[in-house]
């Protein structure tokens, strides 16, 4: 069981890198594009400092959700060498509005602190998941 699992992350993760690496201008598609660092990116403030700016800056769209629908959005990001959101896609959506409304937050972000390998700054591909919650 246990190599099953390993087996299929190995793949996951294979293909993941794979297709990170094929992405957005032709800048990334020079750089190397790394799906774990030796130091991951941070957000400024950490975690705390994440939920509140989602918090403070997603946008609900006016459109309601059906009782049954997924309200989350998968955003797939490349996080550059200087911190800063290089490309953003949607890896899983919701709908046109939704999808938009996660884009749009994500662009909006600040700063992270890089990630790193071996001392330099790296490009990270980060999947950013966006919850919508009725009534927040």
């Amino acid at each position: 069981m246990k190599l099953r699992y390993f087996i299929f992350l190995l793949l996951v993760i294979s293909s993941v890198s794979a297709s990170a690496q094929t992405w957005g201008d032709s800048a990334l598609k020079e750089e190397a594009v790394f799906t774990s660092a030796e130091i991951a990116p941070k957000f400024k403030g950490g975690m705390k400092g994440f939920y509140q700016f989602i918090a403070e800056n997603l946008q609900q769209p006016a459109e309601k959700f059906s009782i049954f629908s997924n309200r989350t959005v998968t955003v797939k990001t490349i996080i550059d060498k200087e911190g800063k959101i290089a490309f953003a896609e949607i890896e899983k959506g919701v709908n046109a509005a939704y999808d938009e409304a996660a884009i749009d937050l994500v662009k909006k972000m600040p700063v992270w602190s890089p990630a790193k390998q071996n001392g330099r700054a790296v490009y990270y591909y980060q999947m950013i998941p966006v919850v919508f919650v009725e009534g927040y």
